[in-house]
């Protein structure tokens, strides 16, 4: 932003949006689609990093900045949920071209707005493009996409028996190690190695972390709807709604904590405790037979929680840092929710499938004929396929109904184990942050 003006930006960036998209949609070739999809990332972001200034620069209010962020946070929090319904009928009706396209009917309309709207000014002083270092950026990509990727499919790929594996990490440690010496030694880092004497940068990255794998668990629940409870995924997409609308509460209720400034660790006590009650309310809704008004409370309640706890987290973790590291102390912030995004996921996966086959293999082991109940439920399924199909096909089939009642009781045990865990992490660190005596909460710019 610091070498287009604003209206020869959004023009630039919107353009190329429109222009990958259509190519992502004339094309079945594997490799180009992944070179097009880091693009598309890659662009979209750039596309709606210009937006946020503009939102602060248009609000003539003192919260300004407030307002600005929390509507970002808010369309982080449930941007997956809206844009599913958006193109819902896309998905539901037309192949996955025809998405794509729709995709790239909004940015069109980006592309519009831009170029009615946007004058020609800027909003940052000009840069010479040779200050844009370029190296560190790439190395700096290249360290977080191998390290993300053997985070996410270590497990499936057998961790070290990989050479995949082993050279991601090669890559990762080389890249990582490459791109900290170049910072050291660079006379205009992107990276300041000050902010790690910030209390609030350690705190707050410790907190985003904890925060993060909590909210990994979330991504279980919709799984057994799914997959356990059978449950449609356009029905599944309305019911997310609930999240949405807890989470549009919390944001409110941080809103009104940030405007009168009131504490932080109140406001981090309450969010993390509201996260244990949470993840102690799911515990009793894993049953083969769950119904709408048994799930819906908690996830609610979820999204309250995240709600008040992200953009006061955001903040807090820059509050007292030097103008010049601001940006640094924000991308730390941005850089934890990344990593605990990629290790909340591989986790929830790694411990799904270990306490799956755990129970899988307990519940298997008390099916045999003196078990009254198995032999009962046993004759009852194989009586109903005998009488349509051979002795041998009514064998497999009702092997295979048990074992599917087996592999389902099996994950809802497990995500009961999962989410007493996930219960005992927020409420130890809520109990923890009652003994912390944090400053006060900045309202700072984080660009």
């Amino acid at each position: 932003m610091s070498y287009f003006s604003v209206k020869y930006y959004v023009l630039l960036m919107s353009s190329v949006s429109v222009i990958l998209l259509y190519i992502l949609s004339v094309t079945n070739d594997y490799h180009v689609i992944l070179v097009i999809r880091f693009l598309e990332g890659f662009f979209g972001l750039l596309e709606g990093a210009i937006f946020l200034p503009l939102i602060i620069a248009e609000l003539k209010t003192k919260h300004a900045k407030v307002i600005a962020y929390l509507f970002m946070y808010s369309l982080m929090l449930t941007g997956g949920t809206v844009t599913t319904t958006l193109l819902k009928s896309s998905i539901q009706d037309y192949d996955y071209q025809h998405m794509i396209l729709m995709m790239a009917y909004f940015h069109i309309f980006v592309l519009i707005l831009g170029f009615l709207i946007f004058n020609k000014n800027r909003f940052f002083p000009k840069k010479p493009l040779y200050q844009m270092d370029i190296p560190s950026w790439f190395l700096l990509w290249v360290c977080l996409q191998s390290g993300a990727y053997a985070i996410v499919y270590g497990k499936r790929l057998m961790w070290l028996e990989s050479d995949t594996i082993i050279i991601c990490l090669f890559i990762f440690l080389i890249s990582g190690g490459l791109f900290m010496l170049k910072q050291r030694n660079s006379k205009r880092p992107l990276f300041h190695y000050e902010v790690f004497s910030s209390k609030n940068v350690i705190v707050g990255m410790i907190l985003f972390f904890i925060f993060y794998l909590i909210r990994s668990g979330l991504n279980n629940v919709y799984s057994i709807m799914a997959t356990v409870w059978k449950w449609p995924w356009d029905y599944i997409v309305n019911i997310q709604y609930w999240n949405v609308a807890g989470t549009l509460i919390g944001v409110f209720l941080s809103a009104v904590c940030l405007v009168r400034g009131i504490s932080s660790r109140i406001v981090f006590f309450t969010g993390f405790f509201l996260l244990a009650i949470d993840c102690a309310w799911f515990t009793y809704t894993f049953y083969p037979d769950t119904t709408l008004s048994t799930i819906c409370p908690p996830l609610f309640l979820q999204g309250v929680a995240q709600g008040l706890l992200f953009t006061p987290l955001v903040f807090f973790l820059i509050s007292g840092m030097p103008e010049e590291y601001v940006a640094n102390a924000s991308a730390m912030g941005t850089t934890t929710r990344f990593w605990a995004t990629a290790i909340g996921y591989a986790l929830m996966q790694n411990v799904m499938l270990f306490l799956t086959l755990k129970h899988s293999d307990v519940l298997s082991f008390t099916l045999t004929d003196t078990n009254p109940v198995f032999y009962s439920q046993w004759n009852q399924v194989f009586g109903a396929q005998i009488s349509k199909l051979p002795v041998n096909e009514s064998l497999s089939m009702t092997a295979g109904a048990f074992k599917t009642k087996i592999t389902a009781q099996s994950i809802l045990l497990s995500n009961m184990e999962i989410f007493t865990g996930l219960f005992w992490l927020a409420f130890i660190t809520a109990l923890l942050l009652l003994l912390y005596h944090p400053v006060k909460i900045a309202v700072r710019n984080i660009m």
